[in-house]
């Protein structure tokens, strides 16, 4: 089952590393409801007619899209009369899937050894932990391999 699961996270991650690197440099500034119908040639005027909507209507929606306070409905709508369709992504922000998996990985396993410092101070038995880099990053490692259910918490 495992093997299952790790392959289909392998393969959701590839598909989103593909389209990460696809969109490195998006979106556009200007939007792209603007940069689709000025690709086409088409003016503001002739979109809003086909989306049935006012010339004013239709400038107001392609600022809106530029300010990010237009839904993906609306924005569905227009590329529909545009003769294109809504695709969207969620990518990393920086890095990728698996730099993302490490990072929570590597916080994880920092709490894990602190706490087990702090308990082995307790007990009077912290000798060995002073220097937890190499324990860390393998523990960071397996945990990242096994993704338990807590993983993420």
């Amino acid at each position: 089952m495992r093997d299952v699961k790790t392959t289909i996270r392998r393969q959701n991650a590839v598909l989103i590393e593909t389209a990460s690197a696809a969109l490195e440099d998006l979106p556009p500034h200007r939007g792209w409801i603007e940069r689709f119908r000025v690709a086409l040639g088409m003016s503001i005027t002739d979109l809003a007619a086909r989306v049935g909507v006012s010339r004013p209507s239709l400038s107001k929606l392609e600022d809106r899209e530029k300010d990010g306070a237009v839904t993906m409905k609306q924005i569905d709508k227009v590329a529909a009369a545009m003769g294109g369709k809504l695709v969207y992504a969620i990518v990393p922000t920086e890095g990728s899937i698996d730099d993302l998996v490490m990072a929570q990985a590597r916080r994880k396993a920092e709490r894990i050894i602190a706490r087990t410092r702090a308990h082995m101070a307790l007990e009077a038995q912290s000798e060995g932990l002073d220097q937890p880099g190499d324990a860390a990053e393998e523990l960071a490692e397996e945990l990242a391999r096994e993704m338990a259910r807590d993983f993420w918490k």
